[in-house]
């Protein structure tokens, strides 16, 4: 019997693994396909999420084209402006309600909003007055991504900077720089158009100085050329002078920007630059229709850290005086009565918020005579002006004398005039305006400092002054023109005031320096800041001429004048001489808050533009993507 053979065969097995290769051939493309298909989508989305920001952007710079266009753009709806279409409940121009569609324009002009990148955007133009920007929500959206950024948009202004002056020289007003009158045009004598700038070949000028114990921490700009002895910049200078244009990444050219004359700077580590000038316009008539209090003649506040304000102004005691001017939105400030103004404890009344003080010169039917013992407020002991004042010498009698502050004495100091004395502790967000100067009467700190809502505005038409008393002994008579050959003589001159006994014995020419200015606590320090000295917390801006501390060249040292803020002024104004013998050194120090706010009403540059001030993204509301 034959026996079967058993044989191991193998041949299926060729097709298992022919089939599980092809499966896994297949797994792999499927993968693979499904990676590139997402790849593609994560590509795609990417790409509309970038489209959709530059969109956003787009829509920025679309309004800000219009605003320069037109400078009240922002005050109305433009309902030709597809991009500020959207739903609206309340009655408008334009007739949109509650139905109207969100309005898109397209980024590529004449383009299909609906299938291309495109735009829309939301204006608030309620902060444009009191803080001097426009808030812009701009949505760019390309197919089904949406991106928003919320910015801000102002004109540039003396608020970019730390300091900022047009002409380095001193005030050809200046008494004390010019006690004959400034000697020639180039230095702009009796408001001449013809003043020069140093580069410009300007001589025999009061040329003024930063000095090795100055410090100003912030971007400085002048038109001129500045005069640095080891003046610390620390965020370095921006100049028209042309000398700026040979500097270069050397710092051993970067003294090229200072004037010639000067013994070097420390600037920061930064490198001077070059820049076209920019102007102060002189609009302080606006201020006489700006909303908030307004008073007049010689008036003196003393801010409170409780949001009010203590006011002394008798000449705003009239029949028709004006004193309270409503804001856009209706508010009506309550300013003190007349009555109260003019009486010995002054009137006491909320801080204007978001609004101006503004002090005018009073009407011809107030007498505008000198001060004299028309005391301008405050307790026995700190009333303005400083001296003795038993006559009032309206009509006085040969050989009437009194001692006074001789900054006093001056023709704009008259009581009629338009001058406001300012010191304490602000909170709220005010601008102080005078149609002639303001005097600084001691510390002038915010509530909530530099890093709350409290905000300061110094605007004066003359100048802004930080109070210096010189006294000395005033007496009216006459003096003789002309003797015989016996000394007799023969032709006197009108009666009149002569400054008498001034640093000689029985006056103290420094007499109230020990009290004046006043100091306050700073309440961020819970100190006097600068330990001696003065702080003006504030942004300073005089339209017509300087920043300067009175009869600077005279006295002792007085430490340092602080100021939080910004300076901006047409003329140099001074603050001491020498190596602070007399008056103040300088610490300048920028409020960075002013990058992106300003007090309210705050002029801007004569030639400025509008600009982005900042921006950030946020979320884009669901209205905006459905509406």
């Amino acid at each position: 019997m034959r026996r079967a053979f058993r044989r191991d065969d193998d041949s299926g097995i060729a097709m298992v693994l022919v089939v599980g290769s092809m499966m896994t051939l297949m797994v792999l493309v499927l993968g693979g396909l499904a990676y590139v298909m997402q790849s593609e989508r994560f590509a795609r989305y990417d790409q509309d999420y970038t489209a959709a920001m530059s969109a956003a952007q787009a829509g920025v710079d679309d309004y800000i084209s219009r605003l320069n266009r037109s400078d009240t753009y922002h005050a109305a709806l433009d309902c030709s402006n597809t991009a500020m279409r959207k739903p609206m409940t309340a009655s408008n121009s334009c007739g949109w309600n509650a139905t109207t569609k969100v309005g898109w324009a397209p980024v590529t002009n004449g383009a299909d909003p609906t299938t291309t990148a495109s735009f829309h955007y939301e204006v608030d133009s309620t902060r444009v007055n009191t803080e001097g920007t426009i808030l812009l929500t701009s949505t760019g959206r390309s197919k089904d991504v949406y991106r928003t950024i919320e910015v801000a948009v102002g004109k540039g202004g003396s608020t970019d900077y730390v300091y900022y002056t047009d002409f380095e020289s001193a005030d050809p007003a200046n008494t004390v720089s010019y006690p004959n009158g400034a000697p020639n045009d180039s230095c702009g004598r009796s408001g001449n158009s013809l003043a020069k700038y140093f580069w410009q070949g300007r001589t025999n000028c009061s040329e003024i100085q930063f000095i090795s114990s100055d410090t100003l921490d912030g971007r400085v700009f002048s038109n001129d050329a500045i005069l640095s002895n080891g003046a610390t910049f620390q965020q370095s200078i921006e100049s028209a002078n042309p000398g700026c244009q040979r500097v270069t990444a050397s710092s051993s050219s970067w003294s090229q920007c200072l004037r010639s004359g000067s013994s070097g700077a420390n600037f920061g580590g930064k490198k001077p630059t070059h820049s076209s000038a920019l102007y102060l316009p002189d609009n302080s008539a606006a201020f006489a229709t700006h909303p908030g209090c307004h008073y007049y003649g010689a008036t003196r506040i003393v801010f409170n850290a409780a949001g009010t304000m203590t006011v002394w102004s008798k000449d705003s005691n009239f029949t028709g005086a004006v004193l309270s001017v409503p804001g856009p939105d209706g508010t009506v400030p309550s300013c003190g009565s007349g009555s109260a103004l003019a009486s010995s404890s002054g009137a006491l009344v909320n801080v204007p918020n978001d609004m101006v003080i503004y002090v005018a010169a009073a009407p011809s039917n107030v007498q505008r005579r000198e001060l004299f013992g028309d005391e301008i407020g405050g307790p026995t002991t700190s009333q303005l002006p400083l001296g003795n004042f038993s006559t009032d010498a309206l009509t006085p009698s040969a050989g009437t004398s009194y001692v006074a502050d001789l900054n006093m004495t001056e023709t704009t100091r008259y009581r009629g005039e338009g001058n406001l004395y300012v010191q304490g502790t602000l909170k709220g967000r005010v601008t102080v305006a005078a149609a002639q100067s303001i005097i600084v009467t001691g510390d002038v700190v915010l509530a909530g400092g530099t890093n709350g809502s409290d905000m300061l505005g110094l605007v004066a038409t003359n100048s802004v002054e930080v109070m210096h008393p010189r006294m000395a002994t005033r007496t009216y008579n006459r003096e003789c023109q002309a003797t015989d050959r016996r000394g007799n003589c023969t032709r006197w001159s009108a009666y009149r005031w002569f400054n008498t006994n001034e640093g000689e014995a029985g006056v103290n020419p420094y007499a109230g320096e020990g009290t004046w200015p006043k100091r306050v606590t700073d309440p961020s320090t819970r100190t006097t800041n600068p330990s001696t000295g003065i702080q003006i917390a504030g942004s300073i801006q005089t339209l017509q001429h300087s920043f300067f501390v009175q009869r600077y060249d005279v006295g002792p040292n007085k430490g340092t004048l602080l100021v939080r803020g910004s300076i901006a002024q047409r003329w140099r104004g001074a603050v001491g001489t020498g190596s602070s013998t007399t008056g103040y050194s300088k610490l300048y120090t920028y409020d960075g808050r002013l990058t992106y706010s300003a007090p309210p009403y705050f002029p801007s540059w004569a030639n400025s533009e509008w600009s982005l001030r900042y921006s950030g993204e946020t979320p884009t509301r669901s209205e905006v993507k459905t509406g």
